[in-house]
C-alpha cells in the first residue's frame, strides 16, 4: 500500500490492519512483522523500518457458580467471545485443576463470527485450600487462549 506525506514536525497516519489481509501470515505465537519504506521526494533519500509484534489473544472467561466445598458437586461457567470475523471450527476446550478436576476435554463444536458463547462444566473438589482452575481453548483459526480461576475450596 502507498501512500503520500506531506509532512509537518510530526504527521500521524491512522492504518487500519483487516484481519482477512494478514490471516493467511500469521505463524507461531501469532506474531507478525511490519514493515515501513518510504522516499523522501527532495533528497530521493530511502527511510525503511521494521517492528516486529505479537498479536493479544483474548481471554476466557471462568466464573465458579456457588461454593466449593470437597467432596460436593459444584460448577463452573466458560465464557468466550469470538473476536474474528470468521467461524471457529472444531473448538476444543481443555480444563483441568489440582485438587478441583483432573484434566478434561471438552469438544464444543464450531463458534459463530463475533458470537459470544458459555459453557458449564460440574466437578466435585477432592482438596481444601486455594486453588486455581485453568481453561484453554483450541482450533484450528485461534491458539492460545487460556483462563485461569483463583477457588477457594471449604473442607467438608
Amino acid at each position: 500500500m502507498k501512500t503520500l506525506l506531506t509532512l509537518s514536525p510530526v504527521k500521524v497516519l491512522e492504518w487500519t490492519l483487516e484481519y482477512k489481509d494478514y490471516k493467511d501470515q500469521l505463524v507461531d505465537q501469532a506474531a507478525l512483522m511490519l514493515t515501513l519504506s518510504g522516499r523522501v521526494n527532495e533528497t530521493q533519500r530511502i527511510l525503511a523500518t521494521q517492528f516486529s509484534f505479537r498479536l493479544r489473544t483474548p481471554d476466557l472467561s471462568i466464573k465458579p457458580l456457588g461454593k466449593a466445598v470437597v467432596g460436593e458437586r459444584m460448577a463452573v461457567e466458560i465464557s468466550f467471545t469470538n473476536p474474528l470475523p470468521q467461524v471457529l471450527k472444531a473448538v476444543i476446550f481443555h480444563l483441568e485443576g489440582l485438587g478441583l478436576v483432573t484434566a478434561r476435554k471438552i469438544n464444543y463444536g464450531d463458534i459463530g463470527s463475533l458470537a459470544t458463547m458459555s459453557v458449564t462444566e460440574h466437578f466435585v473438589p477432592s482438596l481444601p485450600g486455594a486453588r486455581k482452575l485453568m481453561a484453554s481453548l483450541d482450533c484450528k483459526q485461534l491458539t492460545q487462549v487460556h483462563g485461569v480461576a483463583d477457588i477457594t475450596v471449604a473442607a467438608s
